[in-house]
């Protein structure tokens, strides 16, 4: 007579691993063809809690923002739960908002004993960005312009903006990702993936993509360590750009492979718990030395963080995101109020421009 627990668990492990290989694949197989930073405005995620703790979410992520940071994490979401963020950068130059929705449901589509959805999306916008290229012939002055497309304002190109700054045409940058979001437990595996579609617009100038995130969480992979796998963009994501004059190009965004840990340490005498995570955020589009650590097209970021939880209400949060410099520091807290969990999160200057990041969200439960 068949045991059907056992031929269960096989099967779940084989489902874990095809996951676990797929990830190994695409860091062997990828190319640099990706267009360097396509669909960027995706990368900080979204949730103050994740970015508090240096962006080390993947093997933590068990609230709505887990559709973007490990959509497998969905199935540690209780009840339902609706997550609301807003950030502002460069004063209210760049607004990024985002937005999850996720609960349970009774069904399942892998035969397994919880199943989660969610559905989410992040924006940003960029208003009254000018543009002076319908004025090129107008500008064109000789010796000092920059019709040479080398970047450089000249002294008499600077006079002719002024003198033609009421002809000048206003765009504004809107760029939205909105992700469909399903998980299941399969006996001790989580196992989740995000359907995301993408939609960006810059004056006359649009894109569309569709992409797949896939991802693996393990709770207790050994005691009390958890493991985490995002697949990001695991079958190349490609934005289709279309604009006057017929013009049209394609970007590409390249897979990303995201392996995490935590450990989760309970302190039972103090109703207190710590969690320690680290993950490694390795992409293939040779971006160099914008990234932490690089050989030839493939470049790792990586992420550390660390969580204390007091009675489950009060949480202190700290972390390093992509270096270990006083400017990669991220730190924040939250508050856990009846039904509300508000979330606060400060990250240094990162890319050394000045310009520090505030973040604050809120998770109503009901």
């Amino acid at each position: 007579m068949l045991n059907t627990g056992c031929n269960r668990t096989h099967r779940t492990a084989r489902v874990a691993y095809m996951f676990i290989i797929a990830g190994l694949l695409l860091a062997v197989s990828t190319g640099a063809m990706a267009a360097k930073y396509a669909g960027a405005f995706m990368e900080d995620g979204g949730g103050a809690r994740a970015l508090a703790m240096g962006g080390a979410f993947t093997a933590v992520a068990d609230d709505p923002s887990a559709a973007f940071w490990n959509p497998a994490g969905l199935v540690g979401t209780e009840g339902r739960n609706l997550l609301l963020m807003h950030s502002e950068r460069f004063g209210d130059l760049i607004d990024r908002d985002y937005v999850s929705y996720a609960q349970p449901v009774d069904w399942s589509l892998l035969g397994g004993e919880d199943g989660a959805l969610a559905v989410s999306a992040i924006r940003l916008g960029i208003d009254d960005i000018p543009l002076t290229s319908h004025l090129r012939d107008q500008l064109d002055t000789g010796a000092g312009s920059d019709t040479a497309g080398d970047g450089i304002i000249g002294p008499d190109e600077l006079q002719g903006l002024f003198t033609l700054q009421d002809q000048i045409r206003f765009a504004s940058d809107s760029e939205l990702a909105l992700f469909v979001s399903y998980a299941e437990r399969l006996d001790a595996w989580q196992l989740g993936g995000s359907l995301k579609f993408i939609r960006q617009s810059v004056g006359e100038y649009s894109s569309l993509g569709i992409g797949i995130d896939l991802g693996v969480l393990r709770p207790g992979i050994w005691r009390n360590l958890d493991f985490g796998l995002k697949l990001q963009d695991v079958t190349t994501t490609y934005l289709s750009w279309t604009g006057p004059d017929g013009y049209g190009e394609t970007e590409v965004i390249a897979p990303a492979v995201i392996p995490a840990l935590a450990y989760r340490l309970p302190l039972p005498a103090w109703n207190a718990r710590i969690t320690l995570a680290t993950s490694a955020e390795t992409r293939f589009e040779n971006r160099q030395d914008a990234d932490q650590y690089h050989t030839g097209s493939l470049s790792t970021n990586i992420h550390f963080g660390g969580e204390l939880a007091l009675h489950e209400k009060v949480f202190l949060r700290g972390g390093f995101d992509s270096g270990w410099s006083l400017n990669d520091i991220t730190m924040g807290a939250g508050f856990r109020i009846a039904l509300l969990t508000i979330d606060y999160a400060y990250a240094g200057d990162m890319l050394d421009i000045d310009e520090e990041t505030h973040r604050v969200s809120i998770t109503a439960h009901f």
